[in-house]
């Protein structure tokens, strides 16, 4: 085939398959968010059964599903403890907030806050923001149900793979390079989600002794978002130094204690993210850094928070599959940070 006409016919396929994802993202996002927890659960439970090896599996896996859901419930919990708090210490924010405010209104307007928002339109936008925070927490609180159940089926139907397997693959050499890939997307992103869990961890941690040193309230609340924050890559760690010192500057009277602790929950952030985390990541990524933010773009536009929460893990798996085709091998290596994205023991790639 003519390689303007097969670049053509892939470029096509790709507009179609951004298409299709944006169309149905209200069922593929939760599905890909099911795949994920089914991912973390079922890794959760073989680390368990290792350890453990006197209980049955079954039984590391009720344990595994009890955890990840005593989790939600906690993050459910100190969001509610922490709305709470924020309304009963509405007043006192509001008049710091004025006190931050009020230079701007002697600069920008005629000194208050009526000529302020009227210029800049001020609340309507507030409420537009917040009324789109509203509907995506929401939309993600809505969909549990639908995750819970993804995630019970997918349990259900993991005994039936490999037969699965066996009738999609009759060719026993195409059944053991698709099981190498299968194998391969497996292991990379748990790897990925068990190191990235890890890191986030660390990080909270510091930043929670951070905070809770220089005594910001709902501290707890912001190490969890931290933690949340950190699964999307670059612009994740930014936001999560970011945040706290905004809340910081309306509870606090004095720039002091609030330039200091965002100047240490940056390096916290800014250390680990570019040292350690590199390092402990390894190769469960191989994707460059430009890569890894066009993704973050990419994904975000089509799924929303959800595409940025899985846009590292999608993009993978998106090399991985591309890698095993000669037509499409050439994007593989162009995703990857070292132009190989396949392993050395994979076997010849198959013609598309």
């Amino acid at each position: 085939m003519d390689r303007t006409v097969r670049a053509c016919i892939l470029f096509m396929s790709f507009v179609t398959l951004a298409w299709v994802l944006y169309w149905l993202r209200n069922i593929m996002a939760p599905f890909a968010l099911a795949i994920f927890f089914w991912l973390i659960i079922d890794a959760f439970a073989r680390w368990m059964d290792r350890k453990m090896s006197f209980l049955p599996y079954f039984a590391t896996l009720a344990i595994a599903v009890a955890i990840v859901a005593a989790s939600l419930g906690g993050i459910i919990v100190i969001i509610a403890d922490t709305a709470v708090d924020v309304s009963h210490q509405a007043p006192q924010y509001q008049e710091r907030l004025g006190e931050i405010l009020n230079p701007l209104f002697e600069r920008f307007s005629d000194g208050t806050w009526h000529g302020f928002n009227e210029k800049f339109k001020l609340t309507q936008n507030i409420q537009s923001l917040l009324g789109g925070f509203a509907n995506s927490i929401q939309g993600v609180v809505s969909s549990f149900a639908f995750i819970a159940i993804y995630v019970a089926f997918l349990f259900a139907a993991q005994n039936s793979f490999p037969k699965k397997m066996d009738d999609l693959f009759p060719d026993p050499t195409k059944r053991i390079q698709a099981a190498k890939v299968g194998e391969r997307i497996r292991v990379s992103i748990e790897k990925y989600l068990g190191i990235q869990t890890l890191m986030s961890l660390i990080m909270t941690a510091l930043s929670f002794g951070v905070m809770k040193f220089f005594g910001l309230d709902n501290a707890l609340f912001w190490a969890l978002v931290i933690f949340i924050l950190n699964y999307i890559p670059v612009v994740g760690s930014v936001l999560a130094g970011i945040f706290p010192a905004m809340f910081a500057l309306v509870q606090f009277d004095s720039l002091l204690p609030v330039g200091i602790m965002a100047a240490l929950l940056f390096v916290v952030q800014f250390v680990i993210s570019n040292t350690v985390q590199p390092k402990m990541m390894g190769d469960s990524m191989n994707l460059s850094a430009l890569v890894i933010i066009l993704s973050l773009v990419l994904w975000q536009g089509l799924w929303g928070g959800v595409g940025a929460f899985l846009s590292a893990p999608l993009t993978v798996i998106m090399m991985i599959v591309l890698a095993q085709f000669k037509t499409t091998h050439w994007i593989a290596v162009l995703l990857s940070a070292d132009g190989e994205p396949n392993e050395k023991e994979t076997v010849a790639q198959p013609s598309l």
